[in-house]
C-alpha cells in the first residue's frame, strides 16, 4: 500500500475498513439467507385449508351440475338485478323526456343541457 502513496496509519485504517466490510457482509448474508426467518416475519406459509380451497376453486367447472338451485341463484343475483335496474332508468328517462315535450320541465333545469 506504500506505492499508492499512503502512511502506515492510513493503511491500518484502509485494512480495518476492509475486515469490518467483510464482516459486515457475511453477517448479512448470513441473516438474508437464514431458512428459519419466514416465522420471525410475515411471509409465506402454506396452510392445507386454503391450499384445498383454491384447488376446488380452479376446477370447480368440471364439477358443476346445473340444477333448479343453481338456476335461481344465477337469476336472482344476477338477471332479476338487471333488469329492475334497467326498467328504473328507462321510466325514468321516459318520465323526463314526457315533461320536457310537454314543457314542463324548463329549460335550466334540463339535464345535460350543454352536452
Amino acid at each position: 500500500m506504500s506505492g499508492y502513496g499512503f502512511s502506515e496509519t492510513d493503511c491500518k485504517i484502509i485494512l480495518k475498513q476492509i475486515e469490518r466490510r467483510a464482516k459486515f457482509r457475511q453477517e448479512f448474508l448470513k441473516l438474508k439467507s437464514d431458512p428459519c426467518k419466514h416465522s420471525q416475519e410475515a411471509g409465506y406459509v402454506f396452510d392445507p385449508a386454503i391450499q384445498r380451497f383454491l384447488s376446488m376453486k380452479s376446477c370447480q367447472v368440471e364439477y358443476f351440475k346445473p340444477c333448479f338451485r343453481t338456476a335461481r341463484f344465477a337469476i336472482l343475483t344476477i338477471i332479476v338485478p338487471m333488469c329492475t335496474l334497467g326498467v328504473l332508468i328507462w321510466n325514468d328517462r321516459t318520465e323526463r323526456e314526457q315533461k320536457i315535450r310537454r314543457g314542463e320541465l324548463r329549460y335550466k333545469d334540463r339535464l345535460f343541457k350543454l352536452a
